[in-house]
C-alpha cells in the first residue's frame, strides 16, 4: 500500500487506540448526567416519542458503562453491537418521528449527523475489536 495509508498502516494499533479512548471519553461524558439523575427527564422526552421510558434506562447504563469498556478495550466487538443497534435505532426514531435530516442550516432543526459518525465508529469496533493496546487482547478474549 502506498501513499498515507502505507505509512499509517504500521500505526494502526495506536490509531485504534485513541479512537477507541475518544470515542469512549464522548460517550460516558454523554451518559454521566443521565447516571446522576437526568434519566427522569430522558424517560419523559423518550415517552412523548411513543419509545418506553424504560429505554433511558438501558441507553444511560450503555452510554456510560459501554464508554468505559471502550476505555478500557473490554469487550469491545459487544460495546460495538449494542452501539450500532444504538445509534441505528436514533437515526431511525429521528428520521421518521422527528422528520430530521443529516445536516440542516436551520436553527433548532434536528439532525442525526453526529449519530451517524458515532454508528460509523460502532461499526469500527464491532469488525475489527480493541486492538493489541486493551484488556481484551490481555484476558485473550
Amino acid at each position: 500500500m502506498s501513499g498515507l495509508l502505507g505509512v499509517l498502516n504500521p500505526y494502526s494499533p495506536e490509531l485504534l487506540l485513541i479512537l477507541r479512548l475518544g470515542v469512549g471519553a464522548g460517550l460516558a461524558l454523554h451518559g454521566y448526567p443521565k447516571a446522576k439523575g437526568g434519566r427522569v427527564q430522558a424517560g419523559q422526552w423518550m415517552k412523548s416519542m411513543g419509545i418506553p421510558p424504560i429505554t433511558a434506562d438501558l441507553v444511560t447504563i450503555l452510554e456510560f458503562i459501554g464508554g468505559i469498556f471502550l476505555i478500557l478495550g473490554l469487550l469491545t466487538p459487544v460495546v460495538g453491537l449494542f452501539f450500532v443497534l444504538q445509534f441505528g435505532s436514533i437515526i431511525w426514531m429521528k428520521k421518521s418521528k422527528m422528520q430530521a435530516s443529516f445536516i440542516s442550516m436551520e436553527q433548532g432543526k434536528p439532525t442525526y449527523e453526529i449519530d451517524a459518525v458515532y454508528l460509523l465508529l460502532a461499526l469500527v469496533f464491532l469488525v475489527l475489536g480493541a486492538g493489541p493496546y486493551s484488556l481484551d487482547k490481555l484476558l485473550g478474549l
